[in-house]
């Protein structure tokens, strides 16, 4: 006996199945573009973040060595202790304390095309050639550590009364990507223990 139709719905049924299938595997290849995509912005920021560490670990050692207070360019006149890396021709030569906010222009990290620096994300310093703007902010934030025994405070100001025993390096990175802002933060506290 011929049923009229039958193949007709099984054509139907085939093409829904492959349909379907077909629309799960697209967008498991697009949701893992980008996760993927996201994961690597991710890490660039997070060894920006680690970057402006180890710049403070470096001015604090530099002083050392040259037999200056351990916090010596750690702070600007004035208690203004947020700042960002000043690139001159590749090399770190300090902070540069103008920027206070996260979104002000000097917070920006570009890819430099100075000879010795080729396609090294750096911050912008005066007379440093920039190629182009990435989506990257870091601000640098420098906390005097103050303590006398039991006393330890944390902020802009130890009162002239504690010591300072330590400063307190944050380093925040933050980009905007597909419309959400995204943040990479690290702390670390530096002492002088030499």
């Amino acid at each position: 006996m011929l049923m009229r139709g039958q193949s007709l719905l099984e054509l139907l049924i085939a093409m829904t199945v492959i349909i379907v299938g077909l629309t799960a595997a697209g967008t498991l290849i697009f949701s893992n573009i980008r996760l993927q995509e996201q994961s690597s912005q991710r890490v660039v920021a997070a060894n920006l973040a680690r970057e402006g560490i180890e710049i403070a670990k470096a001015v604090r050692d530099s002083n050392w060595l040259k037999n200056v207070d351990f916090r010596d360019g750690m702070y600007d006149t004035g208690n203004d202790y947020t700042g960002v890396p000043d690139w001159v021709q590749g090399q770190v030569t300090g902070f540069d304390f103008s920027p206070d906010d996260i979104d002000d222009a000097g917070t920006a990290i570009i890819v430099s095309n100075h000879a010795s620096s080729v396609r090294l994300m750096v911050q912008e310093a005066s007379g440093h050639p920039v190629r182009s703007t990435t989506f990257y902010r870091r601000l640098l934030t420098f906390e005097p550590i103050c303590s006398d025994g039991s006393i330890r405070s944390e902020g802009t100001n130890c009162g002239g009364l504690i010591p300072v025993q330590g400063v307190r390096v944050t380093s925040r990175v933050v980009w905007d990507a597909r419309g959400t802002r995204r943040e990479s933060v690290i702390v670390d506290e530096l002492y002088d223990w030499r």
